[in-house]
């Protein structure tokens, strides 16, 4: 029997917006009185409404959070950091762990997202991922 990447579509969706195969890195910052650490992992995919990660545990959905989004560097060139207000819509178990599916909040940093991500689009239908996309991040914020 095949094992499944960590990385592997799982079936369901509630977002209408095509979703893009991604490995970028995210910090998940939730509320101070939530007094949980910041956690850092890669997208499993991404779209213009929403995101979903890999994460550790269980989350309440309808918990509100900030995402750190870092794009992967164009010509070598890093880019800067987006921060997104989203909402967690979903958690399912998922090889060992949990993924969250999320929508974002719309807000000046939201509106610029389009843009961003029609510079990472390949032919493929994927975006364009960091060079080290099957490691756990670490993000310089």
């Amino acid at each position: 029997m095949k094992s499944t990447d960590v990385w592997e579509n799982t079936p369901g969706t509630q977002r209408k917006d095509n979703r893009y195969l991604a490995r970028w890195k995210v910090a998940l910052v939730f509320n101070s009185s939530e007094n949980k650490p910041v956690y850092q992992t890669m997208t499993h995919d991404l779209s213009h409404s929403g995101i979903s990660v890999q994460y550790h545990s269980e989350e309440k959905v309808n918990t509100f959070l900030t995402l750190l989004l870092s794009p992967p560097p164009i010509n070598g060139v890093n880019q800067k950091i987006i921060r997104l207000k989203a909402e967690v819509k979903s958690c399912v178990p998922f090889q060992g762990g949990f993924r969250l599916g999320m929508s974002f909040i719309q807000d000046a940093e939201y509106d610029k997202l389009p843009t961003i991500l029609e510079m990472y689009v390949t032919s493929d239908g994927t975006l364009a991922s960091h060079p080290d996309e099957d490691s756990f991040p670490t993000l310089n914020f």
